[in-house]
């Protein structure tokens, strides 16, 4: 359905209503609302004898890979009373030994083809379904094939042999480790409440660490049994792959899968309303915020069927943008009640939703009480006004026609998930072509009158009296004091019961720009036939490269780089110049505040930010085709004319000390950012990873003002670089007319090293904060006696993912003493040469040394013997495989043409990528593993729990 083109985060929801029966004049043909959704015909949907469902989709974006899911609905929730947490559990096994990839085998053998664990080949369990992701390249015979294997193994040939299971109860339980804290406590004190009388309040998807320890072997093999049978499952098949040949391997490894006899019941579970209203304010030493969360009573969504459901869901979904969209202007006001606030109709169990409101203080619980739920009161009594809803109206045609431009460019990744839906929540999937001409048709006979009538559905006043309210937050050391759950109740109810006025109708700017630019000239233009892009010298000195591309029929990447960054600046600067470009952005450009600009720009599809580094100052952006011009436009007001507001200025600053006042309640950002001051012997200058409330104080308005129009109101040295569906000559009057005209003034940009260092020497830091029994080891090895080059920074990179392999065979699949971790490593030229390769590695306190020693094992078993041919071949196919992936997209692009056209990095090292990679050796690895790993410079950094005794 249209829901996956936009995203929730952005909270972009639509609306309308109708009536069975009815019907409505599009623009080619009259279609009557009780019409049944179609299919899309571009995905074949069929059944085995067996029950087993499938999808296949062709698709050749991208070429030579396909996209495979193996569905089973059936997750958590299923479990019985002694299964708890063996539906992820289940999941875990099937990649730990199968019929045809036995104990460890399918990791292995995937990891060969270039498929990357965790990233590409993953599986998620949830309450209600268990879902396995298998990306396959084609490229080689027998790839394919080999993909429907290995999901037919998961399907039910997992071996479940004793040994395997008892050893995967450590890396199950070390993941249940890892998402324990202050949330975790205090979210098993609210959900027996929040979800009272169901069964997903005691179905979490992790379970119970005392069944993991204990459970038998055949109470999981039971689990696999039950559920994990034909009639429950589906297979989706989208990528560069034909129907009839899908179809064959579909047949070939699931047609012969028979359901047990005497099957259970696969049952549907419901969610109670609440028959009272109920609050709780819940606290923890240890939580990092305040959080709001308000819920009515679950509802039972019935899917999509006819044009009118489908209709009506547009109608529901526009309710919440509106209602999003006035939460999100308070935000921007000048004293703001909250620092972030949304609503949505998200539900905790299937088929259920519920209206949910969030919000995040910004100064005192009741006034944010008070100001979010005033938005219900106001949207309840008065709805919402004509203004409003236009701009909502613009921003949906604008998703579902950018949507609709990209139908033949969409990756087979993105379109996968709508058939997911289907079988599992029955999603109608009518297709884009479909749905484009259903929104152009629908939406613009839209009234007024729906929206409020939709409003008063989900806002109703008899809603007021029944509900669920929750308040989480610090035990200690908070900023704000906290109601008791009756004073809670008291203020729900006092602003629920608030006197208020409807919004009035505002007038939207009809121009990004008040005055027109005096356009300059291109005085140059030459051709890079190897890159196929084009740059352009314009009259004031700025360059322009463009690459044309048609990776998506409907997206531009606009980029801009010069040198600069705040290495240039002292160290009584240092905190105007690190938060100038968010001060920038919640103040505003010319004419506009935040709120102004983004009306403003409702119903265009553009992007566009600043940010600065520690050498260069950058924009980014992207636009659709036809808003590339008022992208230019905007580029142009943002680089000319920042917005001086005194009363922004300080939303934006009492906002960030909210924010920041309680973030090292969590041991974990404590721990990184006491690291970072050791790590820099207490430097000034060392990089930011929490400010405070005195870094906020250090920031003066006038000075980031200034800083502003010097770094980026100064056009000279910006190298602008745009990619995507655009042509060179038809661009050229626009890049005289916004990018020509941005004013210089002669100067010449340049960076600066500050001098900042990390301390030398071999270091081990210890750090205690925590009550739950976790750890952390970061091991930091950097240097910078290697001179850069192109050569070293990729061996430094393979060496970095070599051990990683090591460290997951054996710290993961071996001991079970972590679910997840491993090395990174990086080169960077500027602004001084340098080198590091770090390691992360969550864990239990019990297996701190124990990894420390393995690690260090590793490091020199690797600098002793290289790496084996066979883990080096898997490093090269995965990298190999991420390059074919990203030379197709335009963000790729914009980034290497500016490493090879602005920072003058190799263009024939990028144009023989593959072949660089394919020439790396192991003798080449072990010689710089060996210059890397010297035994000179190392920092071994250990969070532990309280209890653990300080210097252990």
């Amino acid at each position: 359905m249209f829901r996956r083109f936009f995203s929730k985060a952005a909270l972009v929801c639509f609306l309308a209503t109708c009536t069975a029966g009815s019907s409505f004049v599009g623009q080619a043909q009259t279609v009557a609302l009780n019409d049944k959704l179609p299919v899309d015909p571009k995905v074949t949907v069929g059944k085995l004898s067996n029950g087993l469902t499938y999808y296949i989709r062709p698709n050749n974006k991208p070429e030579k890979k396909v996209e495979l899911r193996l569905i089973v609905n059936a997750g958590s929730i299923l479990e019985d009373d002694d299964q708890q947490g063996l539906a992820h559990f289940m999941e875990h096994m099937n990649f730990n030994g199968t019929k045809n990839y036995p104990k460890n085998k399918l990791v292995d053998f995937l990891q060969s083809l270039g498929v990357t664990f965790g990233a590409d080949l993953n599986a998620y369990t949830s309450f209600d379904e268990t879902v396995y992701i298998l990306p396959i390249s084609t490229d080689k015979p027998g790839n394919l094939e080999s993909g429907f294997q290995v999901i037919g193994d998961w399907a039910q040939y997992a071996n479940l042999d004793t040994e395997d299971i008892d050893g995967e109860r450590g890396v199950v339980l070390e993941e249940s480790r890892n998402g324990k804290g202050a949330q975790d406590r205090m979210m098993k004190q609210y959900l027996p409440k929040l979800l009272a009388g169901s069964r997903y309040a005691d179905r979490l998807p992790i379970g119970k660490d005392e069944i993991l320890k204990t459970f038998k072997p055949e109470t999981l093999r039971r689990f696999y049994h039950d559920w994990y049978r034909p009639d429950l499952m589906a297979v989706a098949v989208v990528g560069d792959v034909t129907v009839p040949q899908a179809e064959a391997l579909i047949k070939k490894y699931f047609a012969g899968f028979k359901n047990p006899a005497n099957a259970r019941e696969r049952k549907s579970f419901d969610v109670k309303p609440y028959d009272e209203p109920v609050t709780m304010v819940v606290t923890d030493k240890e939580a990092p915020n305040y959080l709001f969360q308000f819920f009515f009573s679950a509802r039972k969504v019935d899917q999509n069927v006819t044009l009118a459901d489908y209709r009506a869901d547009i109608v529901k979904n526009m309710f919440f943008s509106l209602l999003n969209r006035r939460l999100e202007e308070l935000t921007q006001s000048a004293t703001p009640p909250f620092i972030a606030a949304f609503s949505q109709n998200a539900g905790f169990g299937r088929n259920y939703e519920n209206f949910t409101l969030i919000a995040l203080p910004a100064a005192d619980m009741e006034t944010t009480i008070k100001a979010s739920i005033g938005e219900l009161v106001k949207a309840q009594e008065y709805g919402f006004n004509n203004s409003e809803l236009e701009l909502v109206k613009k921003q949906m045609l604008s998703g579902i026609e950018k949507a609709y431009n990209e139908r033949n460019t969409t990756e087979s990744s993105r379109l996968i998930g709508e058939y997911i839906r289907h079988f599992l929540v029955q999603e109608a999937m009518p297709g884009i072509e479909q749905e484009y001409q259903y929104m152009q048709q629908m939406v613009p006979g839209i009234t007024l009158e729906e929206v409020n009538a939709e409003a008063k559905k989900w806002l109703n006043k008899e809603d007021n009296k029944e509900y669920f309210a929750l308040l989480v937050g610090p035990s200690e050391g908070g900023q704000m004091k906290l109601p008791t759950d009756a004073e809670l109740k008291t203020m729900i109810n006092d602003a629920f019961d608030q006197q208020l006025t409807a919004n009035e109708e505002r007038k939207i700017a009809e121009s990004i720009l008040e005055k027109e630019p005096v356009a300059g000239k291109i005085v140059s233009e030459a051709s890079d036939k190897e890159l196929g892009a084009t740059t352009f010298t314009l009259s004031n000195g700025v360059k322009v490269t463009v690459k044309s591309t048609d990776f998506k029929s409907d997206e531009i990447v606009l980029s801009a780089v010069k040198k600069g960054g705040t290495g240039n600046y002292s160290v009584a600067d240092r905190n105007s110049i690190q938060f100038m470009p968010e001060v920038i952005e919640a103040m505003g450009y010319g004419q506009f505040t935040p709120n102004e600009l983004s009306d403003m720009l409702s119903g265009k599809t553009i992007r566009l930010s600043s940010s600065i580094d520690q050498i260069s100052n950058r924009l980014s952006g992207h636009s659709s085709v036809k808003d590339l011009e008022s992208l230019l436009q905007l580029t142009y007001l943002q680089l000319t004319e920042p917005r001086k507001d005194e009363n922004l200025y300080a939303s934006f600053m009492s906002k960030m000390k909210m924010q920041l006042s309680m973030l090292s309640n969590n041991p974990q950002i404590a721990f990184s950012d006491t690291l970072a001051k050791v790590l820099y012997n207490n430097d000034p200058r060392r990089p930011m990873n929490i400010p405070t409330t005195k870094d906020l104080e250090q920031v003066d308005m006038n000075k980031v003002l200034e800083f502003y129009l010097k770094e980026f109101g100064n056009a000279d040295g910006f190298h602008f670089f745009i990619v995507g569906n655009v042509d060179a000559q038809t661009l050229k009057p626009l890049l005289e007319k916004y990018i020509a005209s941005l004013p210089t003034q002669g100067t010449v940009p340049s960076f600066k090293d500050d001098g900042l260092r990390p301390i030398d020497g071999n270091k081990v830091f210890r750090f205690n904060k925590g009550q739950d029994p976790k750890s952390l080891v970061l091991s930091i090895y950097s240097g910078q006696q290697l001179p850069y080059s192109e050569q070293t920074a990729l061996e430094v990179d393979m060496i970095g993912e070599l051990l990683t392999i090591k460290v997951t065979e054996e710290i993961r699949e071996e001991m079970g003493a972590m679910y997840s971790g491993g090395f990174s490593g990086s080169m960077m030229r500027d602004p001084y040469a340098r080198y590091i390769i770090s390691g992360q590695f969550p864990c239990g306190p019990e297996n701190v040394d124990t990894i420390v020693s393995k690690t260090l094992a590793e490091i020199e078993e690797l600098k002793k013997l290289g790496p084996s041919k066979k883990d080096l071949d898997k490093v090269k196919a995965a990298k190999i495989e991420q390059r074919k992936a990203a030379i197709k997209t335009n963000s790729y692009w914009s980034s290497k043409l500016q490493s090879i056209l602005f920072w003058d990095y190799s263009k024939p090292r990028f144009l023989e990528g593959e072949k660089n990679v394919e020439k790396v050796t192991a003798g080449q690895i072990k010689k710089t593993a060996n210059k890397v790993f010297d035994g000179k410079n190392s920092f071994i950094a250990i969070l532990y729990p309280e209890t653990i005794p300080a210097g252990k």
